[in-house]
């Protein structure tokens, strides 16, 4: 059992509670919606961009210590997730690790992290969508754009809309990997050998590193789902199944395809690209193809929208962004929050095109930035719950987020830049507030 948490509620913190979003998600629609914001861009991306930092075996290594790192993450966000059940999501956490400014500078980090991550998915679909409609790679940003505005209208169109074409997508990823798996049985085969039988003397540690910190945006999606809990059907009960479920079906979808691509490229195929899943397929199966990862990109950027949306609403209801988005229509759908969404991730699409900003540098920002907001939710976790258990997973989790961390660079200023500017917001809306007391511990 846990014990109620005793808070003193603040002026920010009422804002947080009303209005509130409708529950209109049940566990099977959860799932999706989890698999959705974890698996899109990554599953067809992922693979060929860590082949481009290093051999088919670190590739096969990164995998592997990039799922092992998740799963004391997810656990936490799982355990979270149950407990508070709210639009604020992971910066709700922040509050109760850290204080009541924390939840302000999480929020600016979040909005600072979805609103170059949504774009970045959005390009590795249109890295896919351009040969299939014929069109050179001056058309890359333009088409992102159109996978942008085609996410914004699905959620404006509905909670009931975006579960369809979550649900959708899962069944399209199914379908893909298991013809892919069908046509490749071999380098299937091979790849998982790099798992079974590894060969050690081709493994540099310092690349590993980095390709476990790219492969991280492969398991990017569950702290955005933290954002849509508040819709969820009986949250105590469904959360944990949602999360555990959500894991396992991931874990297999991208353990395969990394199988399958690694394979190909031991036995020579050019797989290092974005764009790679498409090659294993026949040349007159291939539109076809592309055309269903297209839909499944577009289905993971919905649920991303879908996310940020979420988060935009609290940070309206909070004070971080203007009142207005944090409003809901007659459906119970926070509209305002899903345009001006919209409007970051073109503004950013716009950024990309003037600093010629590579998608791999956009990946690279949004793990990092999830990595050290992981941190944050860790500290909550340890609060909020005692006994063997906080000790093992915390432990697990926190080197898992060490191991991590020494992936990135000079990059980590940006995290840190916009954690500073929501404090100093927090302060200056609120320069006078009472102190929230500690939260109440799991006996």
């Amino acid at each position: 059992m846990h014990a109620d948490r005793k808070v003193t509620r603040m002026p920010e913190q009422e804002a947080f509670a009303i209005p509130r979003l409708r529950p209109q998600i049940s566990l099977l629609a959860g799932v999706a919606l989890a698999i959705g914001m974890v698996v899109g861009s990554g599953l067809f991306g992922l693979p060929g961009l860590a082949l481009q930092a290093g051999s088919p075996q670190e590739a096969a290594v990164g995998w592997l210590v990039g799922a092992m790192a998740s799963v004391p993450l997810v656990w936490v966000f799982a355990v979270l997730g149950a407990r508070f059940a709210s639009a604020a999501g992971l910066a709700y956490y922040a509050e109760i690790a850290l204080g009541p400014s924390a939840a302000f500078a999480a929020s600016s980090v979040l909005l600072g992290t979805f609103s170059l991550g949504v774009p970045g998915l959005a390009m590795i679909g249109a890295s896919y969508a351009l040969p299939f409609l014929g069109l050179e790679a001056t058309a890359l940003l333009p088409i992102a754009a159109v996978f942008i505005l085609l996410a914004v209208l699905f959620n404006i169109a509905g909670v009931k809309t975006s579960n369809a074409v979550n649900c959708l997508s899962l069944l399209l990823m199914v379908l893909a990997v298991v013809l892919l798996g069908f046509l490749h049985p071999d380098e299937l085969t091979a790849g998982v050998a790099l798992w079974l039988q590894p060969d050690w003397s081709q493994v540099n540690v310092g690349e590993v590193w980095r390709i476990s910190a790219l492969l991280f945006w492969a398991f990017i999606g569950w702290e955005s789902l933290s954002f849509g809990l508040e819709e969820f059907r009986d949250p105590q009960r469904t959360i944990r199944w949602v999360y555990m479920l959500s894991f396992g079906v991931v874990s297999l979808l991208y353990g395969a395809l990394a199988a399958i691509t690694n394979g190909a490229a031991l036995s020579g195929l050019p797989m290092d690209r974005t764009e790679s899943a498409a090659a294993l397929v026949p040349a007159q199966w291939r539109n076809a193809f592309t055309l269903l990862i297209v839909v499944i990109i577009l289905a993971n950027a919905n649920a991303w929208v879908f996310g940020v949306s979420r988060l935009v609403f609290a940070a309206g209801k909070s004070g971080l962004l203007p009142a207005t988005v944090g409003r809901v229509d007659r459906r119970g759908l926070p509209r305002n929050a899903i345009i001006l969404a919209g409007a970051f991730f073109a503004l950013v699409l716009g950024m990309v095109k003037v600093f010629r900003l590579e998608i791999a540098d956009l990946v690279m920002i949004v793990s990092q930035n999830f990595v050290a907001l992981y941190l944050v939710c860790l500290l909550c976790y340890w609060k909020v719950t005692r006994g063997v258990q906080r000790w093992i997973v915390t432990s697990l989790a926190l080197v898992s987020c060490s191991f991590l961390l020494v992936g990135f660079n000079y990059r980590i200023l940006y995290p840190i830049a916009l954690f500073l500017f929501g404090i100093a917001i927090h302060r200056r809306q609120y320069p006078h507030h009472l102190q929230t007391e500690e939260p109440g511990s799991d006996p």
